[in-house]
C-alpha cells in the first residue's frame, strides 16, 4: 500500500482559532447519508479559497468537522455558508482560540494538539448541553458584553431562513443590496425587508466586533 505524505508547517507560539463543529441529532436524521452529502459538498466549496485558513475544513467523522483558522474574519461567513447548505438541520459551533503545539497540518485538520483544540472540544461538549449552536472560548475579555452578543446571535441563528443567512453572509463580505438580490435571483425591496426585519445592521455590528476581539485574541503571542 502506496502511503501519502504531509508535510508539516512549523507551529510556533502564535494563537490559532480551532473550529469544531457538528450535525446536531444527526443519528436520527432519516436523510443523514444526503446530509452528509451536502456538508461534504459545502466544505468542499469553502476550501476553494484558502484565504485565513491555516488547516482546511477536515470530516473527522460521519457528522462531525473542524479546521484551524489564521485569523478571524471568514469564520462568520463561513458558518453562515453551512448553515445555509445544511437549512433545516441545525449545527454547532465551537470555537477555540489559543496556542497549537504541534506542527500545524496544511493539508488535513487532524494529528494536531494544543490549547486551542481542547478549548474547542471542552466548549463543544458544554455546547451539547446547554444547547447552544454557537460560542467561543479564549477570548481575553472578559466584561460579559461577548457572551451577551453571541447569545444574541445565536438565538437569531435558530431562526432565519436560508435566504437571511445568505444575504447577512453576503454583506459581511462587503456585497452591496442590488448585487445580493441578483445573485440570489429576489428583488433588491426583499434585500431590504430582511435587512430590516431581521435586524441585520445590528447583526453585522456584532459580528464585525466579534471578530475584531477573536482578530485581537489571536494576535497575542504566549
Amino acid at each position: 500500500m502506496v502511503q501519502s505524505v504531509i508535510t508539516l508547517t512549523g507551529a510556533g507560539t502564535m494563537n490559532h482559532l480551532v473550529m469544531i463543529a457538528d450535525v446536531i441529532g444527526s443519528r436520527q436524521l432519516a436523510n443523514r447519508g444526503q446530509v452528509q452529502t451536502l456538508l461534504e459538498a459545502e466544505l468542499h466549496t469553502l476550501h476553494k479559497d484558502r484565504t485565513g485558513l491555516a488547516s482546511p475544513y477536515t470530516i473527522t467523522l460521519g457528522d462531525e468537522f473542524q479546521a484551524v483558522f489564521k485569523g478571524a474574519d471568514r469564520v462568520f461567513p463561513d458558518i453562515l455558508a453551512i448553515l445555509r447548505a445544511l437549512h433545516p438541520v441545525g449545527l454547532r459551533f465551537a470555537l477555540g482560540i489559543g496556542p497549537i503545539t504541534t506542527r500545524i497540518n496544511p493539508e488535513q485538520a487532524i494529528g494536531m494538539d494544543g490549547p486551542a483544540f481542547y478549548q474547542a472540544r471542552d466548549l463543544l461538549e458544554r455546547m451539547k448541553k446547554d444547547r447552544r449552536i454557537l460560542a467561543v472560548a479564549g477570548l481575553p475579555e472578559d466584561d460579559g458584553l461577548q457572551e451577551s452578543a453571541l447569545g444574541l446571535l445565536d438565538h437569531q441563528l435558530r431562526k432565519w431562513r436560508p435566504n437571511r443567512l445568505d444575504i447577512l453572509r453576503l454583506l459581511l463580505q462587503g456585497w452591496e443590496a442590488g448585487t445580493i438580490a441578483d445573485h440570489l435571483d429576489i428583488t433588491e425591496q426583499s434585500v431590504y425587508k430582511n435587512i430590516r426585519e431581521g435586524g441585520l445592521e445590528h447583526a453585522i455590528q456584532l459580528t464585525q466586533a466579534l471578530t475584531g476581539r477573536m482578530n485581537n485574541a489571536l494576535a497575542r503571542t504566549d
